[in-house]
């Protein structure tokens, strides 16, 4: 049982922190988008539950294990899905940033970094990225994109 109630404790804290904080898997760059960090914690948090609901009834191990990660592997796909239609919906459609101009929210470090984009369709400020320090107010261009994050270059000299 402990296996189960550990990743549901780990899948828990992922779900939190990708709710109040923002996406941890598009922040450090993991998975490239593939699968988001609440589709992520809520799977494993199911894993958790459905492993310890099966174990404290009585049912065989094998069982348990398979009961887990049949709920787990269902709720991702679910919940992903949920994610990306609600994205979509949110951003009226796929569109890239690519060439997108816009104004550094915070210090962009080559790790970590936030930026609004001057476009109609950018209602939310974006993760971003930069391979050399950008300070905060300054001008950017959106070279490329990363999931959720863009990689982005300063377009006038910071210290002006």
């Amino acid at each position: 049982m402990l296996p189960f109630i550990i990743v549901g404790g780990v899948g828990l804290g992922l779900l939190l922190v990708s709710i109040i904080i923002g996406d941890i898997l598009d922040i450090f760059d993991i998975g490239e988008g593939l699968v988001s960090g609440v589709a992520l914690g809520t799977a494993m948090s199911i894993f958790g539950l459905a492993g310890v609901i099966t174990d404290a009834n009585g049912l065989p191990q094998w069982a348990t294990w398979v009961i887990a990660i049949a709920g787990a592997a269902l709720t991702v796909v679910i919940v992903q899905a949920f994610v990306r239609s609600v994205t979509k919906r949110e951003s009226g459609g796929y569109h890239s940033p690519v060439g997108f101009t816009g104004r550094a929210m915070s210090p962009i470090e080559p790790t970590f970094g936030e930026v609004t984009l001057d476009d109609v369709r950018e209602l939310a400020r974006r993760q971003a990225y930069s391979d050399t320090p950008i300070p905060r107010g300054a001008r950017i261009r959106v070279v490329s994109e990363s999931g959720h994050r863009v990689l982005v270059e300063p377009i006038d000299d910071p210290q002006a």
